[in-house]
């Protein structure tokens, strides 16, 4: 796909400032905006952004000739590049042939409007489905070692957007202890899948906080109703310019 020669020129330099094959995981919103990132922190944050977003164009551009796609991979000389469709948003994992040491990496959210946060808490729901996904694997007992890895990958992205969340609300809205608990709770997919007690447990405690998150998310969207309509009838009766 011509969106992807971002990706797959053979032979190439690499763009500037990668210095090395980066290893980790990138979750982006709808609007290309980074949610959470586990790629070295040395990675440029334009080469980043520009990775994202062209997930999502070739996304996109599957959808527009009707043939839409959940995943993908393609390569960059070294690189493997797995992208999933996530309402709109994408996940993406590089994964390199060899391991190198990686750095976690929190893009800033520094006062975030109320459609900043919303579509924030959308993406990282999304997240948490695909957390879900992981886990169903090691109750089937059937994973690769790449499935492994991007669980890994999987968790580090949702304790970072744990931090973001946990400072934007009120600790009795949103318990961080219950997060962490849990992610505790799943070292990774073999070890679940060598307890199917585990299993259970785990599922039920991301059942909780799945539904904590989509109720959190219903009282921002109807905060966010709220303020759109006073503005409409601000604007109508001439007080939008006060």
């Amino acid at each position: 796909m011509g969106l992807l020669k971002f990706f797959n020129r053979p032979g190439e330099t690499p763009p500037p400032g990668i210095g090395g094959i980066p290893t980790g995981a990138l979750l982006v919103n709808r609007a290309g905006n980074i949610v959470a990132s586990s790629l070295p922190s040395s990675l440029p944050r334009t080469v980043v952004t520009q990775i994202g977003r062209t997930a999502l164009q070739a996304f996109a551009a599957a959808r527009r000739i009707q043939s839409p796609l959940q995943t993908f991979d393609t390569y960059y000389r070294d690189l493997k590049i797995s992208a999933i469709e996530l309402r709109g948003g994408a996940l993406i994992f590089l994964s390199p042939g060899v391991i190198i040491p990686k750095e976690v990496h929190l893009p800033a959210m520094s006062n975030p409007t109320l459609d900043e946060f919303i579509l924030y808490l959308e993406t990282y729901i999304e997240c948490w489905k695909q957390f879900n996904h992981y886990v169903n694997l090691a109750r089937q007992g059937s994973f690769s070692a790449e499935e492994e890895e991007q669980f890994l990958e999987i968790k580090s992205l949702i304790t970072q957007g744990l931090e973001v969340l946990t400072a934007a609300m009120d600790q009795k809205t949103f318990r961080k202890e219950e997060v962490i608990a849990l992610i505790n709770a799943a070292p990774s997919l073999r070890s679940l899948s060598q307890h199917e007690n585990a299993v259970i447990a785990v599922e039920s405690q991301w059942h909780r906080v799945y539904l904590t998150l989509q109720s959190l998310l219903g009282r921002l969207k109807v905060q966010q109703q709220k303020a759109e309509e006073e503005w409409s009838w601000g604007s109508l009766f001439g007080r939008g310019d006060r």
